[in-house]
C-alpha cells in the first residue's frame, strides 16, 4: 500500500491501495479500491482510469492531491465495456474500520468482464496441472541438495565406482523418478485381491501370476529406497541412508512416541529438522520445506555444475500437499498441525485463482495462489477424532484430511495467512466465523 506523506496545507491522509481478484470460471475480476473516508468528508473523488490495453488500472486523485496516483497490472485483460462500470459504479463504496491502523477507509468494488478474445488464461480442464515444485523431470544426475538454512550439503554428487564403470551404466550422478500417485498402494491392493485369472493351461505354483511382480500388483511390491535413486513425491524426497551426510537422528520424545513414532533427522550443523526415517520403505524422507538444489546441469563434463541454488517458497509447498489431496481425495476441508496441539482448521474455498495488490509487501503483477478460509484451533485431536455424541451416534470429522508438518512450516504457514489476511481489503478479509487468506501455488512457467 503505497503510504504517501500527508498534505502539509490541509493535512488529510491519501494513503490507498487497489486489489483486484480473477475468477477464472466465470471469467469476472473484481477490484477492491480502498482510500481514507476523510477525503470523502472533502468531496475529493478518486479518478479511476482503464489503460489502453484495458490490463492496468489507474488511480489518482485532484488538486491539491493531484502528486497522488497509482497503478495496478489486472490478472487478465478486461473488455471494453469495463470502462463504463468503473467510471459510473460507485455504488460498493462503504465506510469500514481498517483492523491495521484502526482508521475509518471507503472502498469502492467493481466487478469487470473478461475480454473473450483474451487467450492468455489456461483452459478449465488445466487448472489444477503442474502445481508441484521439484519433480523428478527438473532434476539432474548431478542435482545436489543442501540445508536451506544454513547451506550444510546433505545430498552431494556421487562418485562413480569403479565395479560399475562401464558404458552401460547410464550418466554419472542421480537417478531421479517420481513416486505415483499417493493411493497408489490401495489400488495396488485391490488389484492385488482382484488380479486377472491366470491364462488357461498354465498351472502357476501357489497361484500367483508370474508377472505379478513386473507388472506392479504383487502383494510384496512395494516401494523401498535404493542407493543412488532419489524417488520424489508432492513434498518429500526419499532417499537411501548411505547416500546422505550431514545428519544426525533425533529420537522422539516419550510424549512424541505416544503419538507417532517418528525418527526425525536434523541438520547436524544447525539442528532444523530436515527429515524422518521411514521404516516402511527402508530409507529417509527429506522435506522440500527444508531444502535448497543446485538443479542445472554441467556445462560440460570438464567444467563443474554452476553453484546457483534455487528455494520454493514454504507455502507453495504446502499448497501443492493440498492440491494434490484435492484431486486424490476430493477432500476441500484440513487440519494442519505440527503435533502440538494447536493447529489451523483450513477450508480450500477456490484452489485457483489469480490476484494482483498494490500493498508494499507485494507485487504488482498477477499472482496465481488458492483462496482459502482458516481458523486457528486449540484442540487438533478432538477435532480428528471427535468423540461419540451423548445420543449414542458418531460425532461427524466434516471429512476433515490431516496434514502434519514441521513446527518450521507450520508457523511459516500460518504467518503467510495472518499477512495475507491483512493485505486483503477490509470488507474481504472475513466470512462468517472464518478468516480469509490466500495461499500462493507453483506454477510452472
Amino acid at each position: 500500500m503505497p503510504v504517501l506523506p500527508e498534505n502539509p496545507e490541509t493535512d488529510v491522509d491519501t494513503s490507498f491501495y487497489l486489489h483486484a481478484e480473477l475468477l477464472p470460471n466465470i471469467r469476472h475480476i473484481t477490484l477492491y479500491i480502498s482510500s481514507p473516508a476523510n477525503l470523502g468528508g472533502q468531496d475529493v473523488q478518486p479518478l479511476i482510469t482503464l489503460s489502453g490495453s484495458r490490463q492496468a488500472v489507474s488511480l489518482s486523485l485532484p488538486k491539491p492531491f493531484d502528486h497522488v496516483t497509482d497503478t495496478i497490472k489486472l490478472p487478465a485483460r478486461v473488455n471494453e465495456a469495463s470502462r463504463r462500470v468503473l467510471s459510473t459504479n460507485r455504488q460498493g463504496a462503504a465506510n469500514t474500520a481498517d483492523n491495521g491502523s484502526h482508521t475509518r477507509r471507503r472502498e469502492y468494488s467493481f466487478r469487470m468482464q473478461i475480454d473473450i478474445s483474451d487467450d492468455s488464461l489456461p483452459p478449465k480442464d488445466a487448472l489444477i496441472d503442474d502445481f508441484v515444485p521439484w519433480t523428478a523431470a527438473d532434476m539432474s544426475p548431478s542435482t545436489r541438495l543442501r540445508c536451506r538454512g544454513c547451506e550444510n550439503v546433505i545430498l552431494d554428487t556421487p562418485e562413480r565406482r569403479a565395479d560399475t564403470r562401464s558404458e552401460d551404466t547410464g550418466p554419472e550422478g542421480w537417478t531421479w523418478k517420481d513416486l505415483p500417485s499417493g493411493n497408489w498402494a490401495e489400488m495396488m491392493d485391490f488389484w492385488h485381491c482382484h488380479k486377472p485369472d491366470p491364462p488357461a493351461g498354465h498351472d502357476h505354483a501357489n497361484g500367483e501370476d508370474p508377472n505379478a511382480q513386473t507388472k506392479g500388483y504383487g502383494a510384496a511390491n512395494q516401494v523401498v529406497a535404493s542407493s543412488g535413486t532419489v524417488l520424489v513425491d508432492v513434498a518429500t524426497f526419499l532417499v537411501s541412508e548411505a547416500d546422505c551426510r550431514g545428519l544426525k537422528k533425533v529420537q522422539p520424545s516419550t510424549e512424541e512416541t505416544a503419538q507417532k513414532k517418528e525418527v526425525s533427522l536434523n541438520c547436524a550443523n544447525c539442528n532444523a529438522t530436515i527429515g524422518t526415517e521411514d521404516a516402511v520403505a527402508q530409507g529417509w524422507r527429506l522435506f522440500k520445506t527444508s531444502l535448497s538444489a543446485n538443479i542445472s546441469p554441467p556445462r560440460t563434463p570438464q567444467e563443474p555444475s554452476p553453484t546457483t541454488w534455487e528455494t520454493h517458497p514454504i507455502e507453495t509447498i504446502v499448497a501443492a500437499q493440498l492440491l494434490e489431496l484435492i484431486e486424490r481425495e476430493s477432500a476441500r476441508r484440513f487440519v494442519i498441525h505440527c503435533g502440538r496441539p494447536n493447529g489451523l482448521l483450513l477450508w480450500v474455498f477456490n484452489p485457483d485463482f489469480r490476484y494482483s495488490s498494490s500493498t508494499a509487501e507485494h507485487s504488482v503483477s498477477s499472482q496465481r495462489a488458492m483462496k482459502v478460509f482458516f481458523q486457528e484451533v486449540g484442540d487438533v485431536d478432538g477435532i480428528l477424532n471427535p468423540k461419540p455424541s451423548s445420543g449414542g451416534g458418531r460425532a461427524s470429522s466434516l471429512s476433515l484430511e490431516e496434514v502434519r508438518v514441521p513446527g518450521s512450516v507450520y508457523d511459516a504457514v500460518a504467518g503467510d495467512l495472518k499477512a495475507r489476511n491483512e493485505m486483503l481489503p477490509a470488507s474481504a478479509r472475513e466470512f462468517r466465523e472464518w478468516r480469509v487468506g490466500v495461499l500462493h501455488r507453483f506454477e510452472r512457467m
